[in-house]
């Protein structure tokens, strides 16, 4: 019999080896933008379409990004940019209003939110309406593309209100179709300007349906718990830097890059930058998806 057993131990042990050789990996790095494109309307965003999309594809190329996520962005800008970047990149855009000036070039009108993937085109590309205020012109949505870079993820993004009471709706509404998509063992990802400052414990408590786990603060004493099935880049985790959460606008970080928490492995990190093109920071939430 022990024969046996040893033939035993090297067939699990065989099948082990083969499970591990099949494992693989993919380091998702997300560029996440609230572009401001607002030419001729604001001075922090005063930059024209064309040196916008060049400024982006550049900040893209140099951080090896392989997803980006924006919101107030112009189709003429979009299209730029895909162009810029080249033939490896695809994305989706999505107007959310028709803006009635010049901001994006003469006789350009459509603006509104964006994702681009270093893979082929997004299938599935759906735009989910989010509940808005009455009096608010712009719509919102939650944009989402089925992608595959390795492994088969959804890609999202979306622009939330800045009423609170509506913003909190809105990001309930989105964390329950995130949350359903990974139910079914789907991965994703959600770069989204929530307009809700996860810094503030009291004003966090609106994400919760998005979040997995403690969350929001300004360091690794967290202040919530999530009730939802992400995680976001600067989330606080084990082994991670100790510093979390890093404002995206002024003293506020309203910005996010989240993940599907049962996907994604607990090595994620996020980075905030100042840019001269808006009054948003970029946001560079980067982690390991598995599978």
């Amino acid at each position: 019999m022990a024969w046996l057993l040893a033939l035993l131990v090297l067939v699990v042990g065989s099948l082990a080896a083969q499970s591990a050789a099949h494992a693989a990996t993919l380091r998702t790095k997300v560029l996440e933008f609230n572009a401001c494109d607002q030419y001729g309307n604001s001075s922090e965003c005063d930059a024209t379409s064309a040196q916008r999309a060049e400024a982006i594809a550049t900040s893209v190329v140099n951080g090896g990004s392989n997803v980006v996520t924006l919101q107030e962005v112009c189709r003429y800008t979009y299209d730029r940019l895909i162009e810029r970047l080249g033939p490896t990149w695809s994305g989706a855009f999505l107007q959310t209003v028709a803006v009635r000036d010049d901001r994006c070039a003469p006789g350009a009108r459509s603006w509104g939110i964006a994702l681009l993937v270093q893979a082929p085109a997004p299938t599935n590309v759906t735009a989910t309406q989010l509940p808005k205020p009455f009096w608010e012109f712009e719509r919102r949505y939650l944009l989402c593309g089925d992608v595959v870079m390795g492994a088969a993820l959804r890609v999202c993004t979306s622009h939330f209100s800045v009423p609170a009471s509506i913003s909190d709706n809105q990001a309930a509404a989105v964390g329950s179709r995130l949350a359903t998509h990974a139910g079914s063992g789907g991965a994703a990802i959600l770069g989204a300007d929530t307009n809700i400052n996860v810094r503030s414990c009291t004003a966090a408590v609106a994400l919760r349906p998005l979040y997995a786990g403690p969350f929001a603060g300004t360091s690794s004493t967290t202040c919530q718990v999530g009730t939802g099935a992400m995680v976001e880049a600067d989330q606080a985790r084990t082994g991670g830097d100790g510093t979390y959460n890093a404002p995206t606008v002024g003293t506020s970080k309203l910005d996010c890059v989240f993940f599907t928490a049962r996907r994604w492995a607990p090595d994620h990190a996020g980075a905030s930058t100042s840019s001269w093109l808006s009054d948003h920071n970029v946001l560079r939430g980067e982690g390991t998806l598995t599978w």
